[in-house]
């Protein structure tokens, strides 16, 4: 099961100023009662962060909203491709090509 997590905080001053309501994007990975945060750092590194799935809980109290999205998550195709931005990652690892799709509020209201 995939989950898009949409946090209101972020540490690159770019996203605070581009982005309205949500600035940071990270799919969730849920396999067998384990789950797995691909964090989008740069272009060329995305950390997995093991976590249990009642820190998703945690998470949701320091302003992050998940969204269950079914679709053919493929984290390495979107490594391949070398995004540049969080959302791109996200994109291309959910399966997603629509172009007009830039911010984290925009791939919220695709999703919706």
């Amino acid at each position: 099961m995939v989950y898009i997590g949409f946090s209101t905080k972020t540490h690159k001053t770019s996203a605070r100023i581009l982005c309205k309501t949500f600035r940071h994007v990270a799919p969730v990975l849920i396999q067998n009662s384990k789950c797995v945060i691909y964090q989008f750092v740069n272009m060329n590194k995305v950390v997995m962060i093991s976590i249990k799935i009642t820190d998703l809980n945690i998470l949701v109290h320091y302003g992050w909203k998940f969204i269950q999205y079914d679709c053919k998550f493929t984290p390495e195709h979107a490594l391949k491709s070398k995004p540049i931005t969080c959302v791109q990652f996200a994109k291309r690892a959910c399966g997603i090509r629509n172009i007009k799709i830039q911010t984290p509020d925009a791939l919220l209201k695709f999703i919706k």
